[in-house]
């Protein structure tokens, strides 16, 4: 081959090179444009992790200080914290809380708040959680069972709670939260009736977490409040039913007595149902993740340290946010009805299961579609600290 030729074959290699490089990149910036695409169709995995009550001082700081070490390690998170009236009432002026359904005054189920003091205390911790982001909510006040109660029996207790946060009953008005920022409800002991849904929208609730349903299930806005229902699941490693609250799980372990002994089983198989919900979802149709807790640490504190490993597992994954009931409410706000529907049937690109087990508790991805054993239990009395009377 003469030096001519040489250099005609150089010129055509380096175009072909030219062409394949350009070739390369141009199916690389189309994957790229329909990843952006799959993300934009595809909802964020939303995690919501929650507290009833709010009576433990020694509580509020210890989550408090556990979500501050979550953020500082790039897992952000933030708590909804359902607090009841009544521990903010002091023991010697509990008489002015009139329970509802004519209970009459100065009765409650899980008792009052402790000396004004200890009250004043509680209200600093919520304003610093507040100030941290996180959310404050209702759980009414005395932790009754509202399932009989009237349209009239709810409007007292809604009155009444604000009353003891930021009105005449109160010992120390908030300062970090206004009455306006408490849009959330959750019954005591999941008790609902009619009455309850006729008074949340009148009193400016925009969600409520007091039913139940699959552990799949899209938020529904229904007669203008957003339905936020807790998971109907199945337990992993003893199959009974639960629903995704810690308190369903120690009744369902130890029938909610006192049992440290096995807190290691207890602990392994809560976080092990918590991933195959997660899982379940997040490679799924991405119905939003519930779990709500209390201020207690039952069964050597199983529940609250699986609590805590699931939060540092799945907050800070991709497409995944740990957030505010608050927060949801305004993503669900910001869908069409045909989105929200989409999206509870699962139509659009899903992420693909990893295939061999990515874990060692996986379990089949229609676990929860077939019902445990045992009946799902409510949040009861005994799901509480009882304050002193």
């Amino acid at each position: 081959m003469n030096t001519r030729s040489l250099k005609l074959a150089a010129v055509s290699l380096l175009a072909l090179a030219s062409a394949l490089a350009t070739g390369c990149a141009s199916e690389q910036a189309d994957d790229t444009e329909s990843g952006a695409a799959v993300t934009d169709k595809r909802p964020p995995q939303f995690v919501v992790l929650a507290f009833d009550g709010s009576y433990n001082l020694d509580f509020w700081k210890e989550s408090r200080q556990f979500a501050k070490e979550m953020n500082a390690s790039g897992k952000p998170m933030k708590w909804t914290y359902f607090m009841s009236g009544v521990y903010f009432v002091p023991n010697a002026k509990k008489s002015i809380y009139v329970a509802p359904h004519s209970l009459g005054p100065g009765k409650s189920a899980i008792g009052f708040g402790g000396t004004e003091d200890e009250i004043k205390i509680r209200v600093e911790q919520v304003d610093l959680a507040a100030a941290e982001g996180h959310e404050m909510a209702s759980h009414a006040n005395g932790h009754f069972d509202g399932s009989s109660w009237s349209k009239a029996d709810w409007d007292s207790e809604f009155t009444q709670f604000n009353q003891i946060f930021f009105g005449n009953k109160a010992v120390k008005t908030l300062s970090g939260v206004r009455e306006a920022d408490i849009v959330g409800f959750r019954a005591p002991q999941l008790g609902h009736s009619p009455g309850l849904f006729q008074t949340l929208p009148e009193k400016n609730y925009t969600y409520d977490t007091s039913k139940s349903a699959a552990a799949n299930y899209w938020p529904e806005k229904i007669n203008g409040v957003w339905n936020m229902a807790l998971a109907q699941l199945k337990i992993v490693g003893s199959g009974k039913n639960t629903l995704s609250m810690d308190y369903n799980f120690y009744v369902a372990h130890s029938r909610g007595n006192p049992d440290a002994a096995n807190a290691a089983k207890y602990q392994k198989e809560t976080i092990d149902t918590y991933r195959a919900y997660f899982k379940n979802n997040y490679y799924g149709n991405r119905a939003p993740i519930h779990i709500g807790h209390h201020f207690s640490k039952w069964n050597g504190a199983a529940y609250w340290n699986a609590m805590k490993d699931f939060a540092k597992e799945v907050c800070g994954k991709p497409e995944v946010k740990c957030v505010t009931y608050k927060e949801l409410v305004t993503f669900m706000e910001s869908l069409t009805p045909a989105q929200r529907r989409d999206y509870q049937a699962g139509d659009f690109p899903k992420l693909a299961r990893p295939s061999g087990n990515d874990s060692a508790r996986d379990v089949p991805a229609n676990y929860f579609d077939t019902p445990g054993e045992g009946d799902f239990v409510g949040d009861e009395e005994g799901a509480h600290e009882h304050g002193a009377e």
